[in-house]
């Protein structure tokens, strides 16, 4: 009796997902490594990475990164998503993407079929095709991942009451969907949980890191596992060379690190961003953007830190560490009072430079965005490796 209500004030009062931001950016994620998975994500919602403006920041990003971290090798998510999909439509795009070509399949279903009046007879029947679709058109191996419904508290404008029955509602989805999936060996349920500390579930870059580190690991545990060469003794280990500074001049080399800047500069949405490399003489700045000039020999307090740490400085407010209160790049300037820097490292190990971001005001940083400026960095050793 309650969803016509329902359906009714969706219509008429203003919801709050419809202002939340979507990426514009290809539908796809990647983190670098050797022979990399493949995964296709596919769903409304979660899949579509609202509340972000980029798909690195959204499920597809967090979760290549995640993977890449438990597998050590590379990733490729590919993301096919709309807000309006139902459960039959996800069926469409199984028939269409040939399953064959991807080493894992997650789904987010729900979305707006939620909000819809749908009985819970039609909703096992629906997803019950859906697994069927799959398993007939999985080629062989694939493992499907489906990540539950979550609350829909915090973006959706309803009368408590009202609020209720739909969280009831998403419950009882939920129960049929980890029951389908607990009698088919090639589907795993994951319950999309709120984070530590927090009740309510918003749609933003830490809540999709979250659900992405839970997923990780279920979805890693499934994928095949690569033999690794074993390692080399010291008496036949190659002696690699030092880091030769003079290729950063080279036209690919450098094109590459620029637009590693700039991915940096947009998505973490800093008023500078910086690729530095340095040798035992000197600093270089290869790249810069938003950060007028800077001298190469004030670079050492900044970047060396990062050089010599071998993993995350982060200052979130340069004025209140003694360090940094007094250098240049603080009081004059470019007058930096937020940095973050991840180390790159050359072929033979040797820490060589780093990926900054930086701002002219104090700023927090979510650790949640380690990953991705960590990802930044590996595409940077990428760019040199590959020169």
């Amino acid at each position: 009796m309650a969803w016509p209500i329902i359906t009714l004030w969706l219509a008429v009062y203003p919801q709050r997902w419809r202002a939340l931001i979507a990426p514009s950016d290809d539908p796809r994620a990647e983190a670098i490594g050797p022979d990399p998975d493949k995964v296709l994500l596919v769903g409304p919602g979660k899949s579509s990475g609202l509340g972000v403006h980029t798909h690195e920041l959204g499920l597809g990003g967090h979760l290549a990164r995640e993977l890449s971290a438990l597998t050590r090798r590379g990733c490729s998510v590919d993301i096919v998503s709309d807000p309006t999909m139902s459960a039959a439509d996800v069926g469409v795009v199984v028939n269409w993407a040939s399953l064959d070509r991807f080493d894992a399949l997650v789904l987010t279903l729900g979305g707006g079929e939620v909000l819809r009046f749908r009985s819970l007879f039609g909703w096992r029947r629906n997803l019950t095709a859906l697994l069927d679709t799959i398993r007939d058109s999985g080629g062989g191996a694939l493992h499907t991942f489906l990540l539950g419904i979550a609350p829909i508290d915090e973006f959706v404008s309803l009368p408590a009451p009202l609020l209720a029955i739909v969280n009831r509602k998403i419950r009882n989805l939920n129960e049929i969907s980890e029951q389908l999936c607990s009698s088919r060996s090639s589907v795993t349920y994951v319950p999309a949980t709120a984070r530590a500390g927090t009740t309510a579930i918003s749609l933003d870059s830490p809540t999709y890191a979250h659900w992405a580190k839970e997923l990780a690991p279920t979805v890693a545990a499934q994928l095949a596992s690569v033999a690794l060469p074993p390692a080399s003794t010291a008496s036949t280990a190659p002696v690699l060379a030092r880091f030769d500074g003079s290729s950063l001049t080279k036209a690919s080399v450098s094109s590459s690190l620029t637009a590693i800047m700039n991915s940096a500069r947009v998505l973490f949405d800093t008023t500078g961003a910086a690729v530095t490399f340095h040798d035992q003489e000197a600093h270089w700045f290869t790249s810069t953007s938003g950060v007028g000039d800077m001298r190469r020999d004030e670079a050492g307090a900044f970047c060396s830190r990062a050089f010599t740490t071998r993993s995350l400085v982060v200052l979130e407010d340069t004025l209140k560490d003694e360090r940094f209160a007094e250098h240049p790049w603080v009081v004059r300037g470019p007058r930096i009072r937020f940095y973050a820097g991840y180390p790159i490292a050359a072929p033979n190990g040797d820490i060589v430079g780093a990926v900054c971001v930086f701002d002219t005001g104090p700023r927090r940083f979510d650790l949640s965005h380690e990953t991705l400026l960590r990802e930044l960095a590996r595409r940077a050793e990428s760019a040199i490796r590959r020169r």
